[in-house]
């Protein structure tokens, strides 16, 4: 009888977790679209040193966060979203308009599939 309670107790704490950590990559990823999202206005608006400053600070704090979620999400996620950052930077130093606003979207894709690949719902166990 002890046995049971113990592996219904471990059952809801893996199922509590689950969903903070599901809440808690959407507030990553909704975070980050948005930062992508006022880049993008400002590209769109030929605001070039604007949206490399932003940029910039958007890499740092991904950096920083980075190491959190590494342990926690498949790493071809990040692998992805730093390319694309790293191409993206090119192309606002560049001035260029269309491969900025590519990457841009394939940023926001990315982050989108991760939150896609990570959500709890009852057609991912069935």
């Amino acid at each position: 009888m002890k046995s049971s309670y113990f592996v219904i107790a471990w059952t809801i704490l893996f199922i509590i977790l689950g969903l903070y950590n599901h809440e808690k990559i959407n507030e990553f990823s909704y975070n980050y679209i948005n930062e992508i999202n006022v880049i993008e206005e400002k590209v769109k608006e030929d605001k070039w040193e604007q949206a490399s400053y932003i940029l910039k600070d958007t890499m740092m704090d991904l950096e920083k966060e980075k190491d959190i979620w590494y342990k926690l999400l498949n790493h071809a996620y990040f692998n992805e979203i730093f390319a694309s950052l790293k191409i993206l930077n090119q192309s606002i130093s560049l001035e260029e308009k269309m491969t900025s606003l590519k990457e841009i979207e394939k940023v926001k894709t990315v982050l989108d599939n991760l939150m896609e690949d990570e959500c709890c719902n009852l057609n991912r166990i069935f």
